[in-house]
């Protein structure tokens, strides 16, 4: 009797350890995935220097803009200023820059030989030596067409100044002083022709045409 009870209670202490191993190894419930969050990707800021680095023998590459040469002509601008002369290079490209825009509307003035409009351009001094008829004979004498007769100051414009200065291109400045400027167009051997010169009055740019030599 007492071996048959013993029995009955393994058997059942077995099924006991059994159940409780069931219920321990059952999956814990799966948490939902939430959906991937999509995050921006910031351009970089506009005009700002890139830099690319590579593994190759060149090493890093630098993404710049190109010199254009502007402070070489700058330089060669102010070349015979001294230092009570000094212009900065704001000045030098403020007065470049007027100076072109006049050349273009002489250009203009040129195709209609209208005097009236080309004299606003000329300083004092050079209309009052050009409407002397002893300067005027001078300026004849240099003339290679000796049929032409310079009488007045409208004929020196027709027969010596537009003539000077058919097909000219003005590509740079260059200071004598700091209110004195020559115009020139620079050839393939790198020398300057001066096809204008400008004396600043009041301020404003006029063109200096200098006596005969």
């Amino acid at each position: 009797m007492k071996k048959k009870l013993l029995f009955t209670l393994t058997a059942f202490a077995a099924l006991f350890c059994i159940i409780f191993s069931s219920c321990a190894t059952t999956k814990p419930e799966s948490v939902p995935q939430t959906e991937p969050v999509d995050i921006e990707e910031q351009e970089p800021a506009e005009d700002t220097p890139v830099e690319i680095t590579s593994d190759d023998e060149e090493g890093v590459i630098l993404i710049q803009e190109e010199e254009d040469g502007s402070d070489d002509e700058y330089l060669r601008s102010i070349a015979n200023l001294d230092e009570t002369q000094a212009v900065t290079k704001q000045e030098f490209t403020d007065d470049k820059n007027e100076i072109l825009e006049i050349i273009s509307e002489l250009a203009v003035i040129m195709e209609t030989k209208d005097t009236l409009s080309w004299l606003k351009y000329i300083d004092e001094e050079s209309k009052e030596y050009y409407k002397n008829p002893v300067n005027l004979r001078k300026a004849q004498r240099k003339l290679p067409n000796k049929l032409i007769e310079l009488k007045t100051i409208e004929d020196y414009f027709k027969y010596v100044f537009i003539p000077a200065r058919a097909n000219s291109q003005i590509d740079e400045i260059r200071y004598v002083s700091k209110n004195h400027v020559k115009a020139v167009q620079i050839r393939e051997d790198m020398s300057a022709a001066i096809y204008y010169e400008f004396k600043k009055q009041n301020g404003k740019w006029l063109v200096y045409i200098p006596p005969v030599s």
